[in-house]
């Protein structure tokens, strides 16, 4: 049997129905690989995959990190370049104290995501306070003098 590294191997990538890119990984045999994938959640919804061969695992491996680095799958956490202020809701759980803890300490949003999308916001209580209190300054221009709250409104955009 051929040494693993000097094998042909595979960087596959696993796309959902609307195109979005869900996980790149690399493999020697695809078969087994995605029947390993298959026992978990996210991959009952995978319409697509794209397999690409490459002469050996280095290669492969080289080609794998790229890919990530590059294209941003939403399930790879290995060489993502993920944003500061993002973190994977199944991620999330564990590590929430830490983003409690960073959202009061420095006063800036944390984002959790599901696959990909930001989909909650976790902020200082005075971000809310202060919204509420623009949104009634705002309400006030609005009802005392509609022309300024038109011309301001027509400005901004």
């Amino acid at each position: 049997m051929p040494d693993i590294e000097t094998q042909q191997t595979a960087v596959y990538r696993p796309y959902v129905a609307d195109g979005q890119l869900v996980y790149i990984g690399m493999t020697n045999n695809t078969e087994v690989r995605f029947k390993w994938h298959s026992q978990f959640s996210w991959w009952h919804r995978v319409a697509r995959k794209d397999v690409e061969w490459h002469a050996d695992r280095g290669t492969a491996r080289l080609a794998e990190a790229k890919a990530i680095q590059e294209e941003g799958p939403i399930l790879n956490s290995m060489h993502a370049a993920a944003g500061p202020h993002d973190t994977p809701l199944r991620d999330a759980r564990p590590r929430l104290a830490k983003i409690i803890d960073q959202v009061r300490t420095l006063h800036e949003p944390r984002w959790l995501t599901n696959f990909g999308r930001r989909s909650v916001a976790i902020v200082h209580p005075q971000f809310c306070e202060e919204a509420v209190r623009n949104e009634r300054i705002v309400n006030a221009l609005r009802e005392v003098d509609p022309l300024l709250y038109d011309r301001l409104a027509a400005d901004s955009d």
